[in-house]
């Protein structure tokens, strides 16, 4: 047997294609975000002699950032029953002693603690955020409910009853005692004080309207 013969892999059951273009996507966000990263510690070097990014370019960045993460997330969700089935392994051409890191990088299964944490942390707002629609949906939902509710009972009450000024039950039967004349009647000099220096300040001396007067115009079309 020759040692020095490489055996040949079958290679044709890996998504070549699939992984390049990930790889490809990959690339081109780590470019954006080492060029986004340059700019803002450039600052942070020489923040006397260098000044932050216009708001247009860090703008326009992250719009080009996004679209990429837009196009990567895409191709992932695509493509993920086959990249779940595919495993990483070194040919016996790859310089494991060179390339240790890499190979312990590639050959790792479990995400690191913090993209663990990351994970944990973007699941929970989700489960977060969609509970606090519902809720939100079903406090509009009762909202407008008890809307339409409010809406009927008027309507309802309008055909039952008549309002008339501002005064309750108790007050009407008050103002019927003899107490309560008195302060009819006092009420009814001080009306006709003001009534009269209004009077003086309004053009044609025609009589003001009283505030119950102007409601039930607005509202009933009743006109004085």
């Amino acid at each position: 047997m020759n040692m020095n013969k490489v055996e040949r892999f079958d290679t044709s059951s890996i998504p070549l294609e699939t992984l390049e273009t990930i790889r490809s996507r990959l690339n081109q966000v780590h470019l954006s975000l080492r060029k986004l990263f340059d700019q803002l510690n450039h600052h942070n070097r020489h923040p006397t002699k260098v000044r932050y990014p216009s708001y247009q370019s860090l703008q326009s960045q992250f719009q080009i950032l996004l679209t990429q993460l837009h196009t990567l997330t895409s191709n992932l969700d695509s493509n993920d029953e086959q990249l779940k089935s595919t495993n990483v392994y070194p040919l016996p051409t790859f310089p494991a002693a060179q390339q240790e890191n890499l190979l312990t990088t590639l050959l790792r299964k479990k995400p690191l603690p913090e993209i663990d944490e990351w994970i944990d942390n973007a699941i929970l707002k989700c489960k977060q955020l969609n509970e606090s629609t519902q809720q939100s949906s079903a406090s509009l939902r009762q909202v407008d409910e008890f809307a339409q509710w409010c809406s009927a009972k008027v309507e309802e009450l309008q055909e039952e009853f008549h309002f008339y000024g501002f005064q309750t039950a108790q007050e009407l039967e008050h103002s019927t005692t003899e107490e309560g004349e008195k302060e009819k009647v006092k009420k009814a000099a001080l009306e006709s004080k003001r009534t009269e220096e209004e009077r003086a300040i309004t053009d044609g001396d025609k009589k003001p309207l009283t505030p119950n007067q102007i409601l039930k115009f607005m509202f009933q079309d009743v006109r004085p």
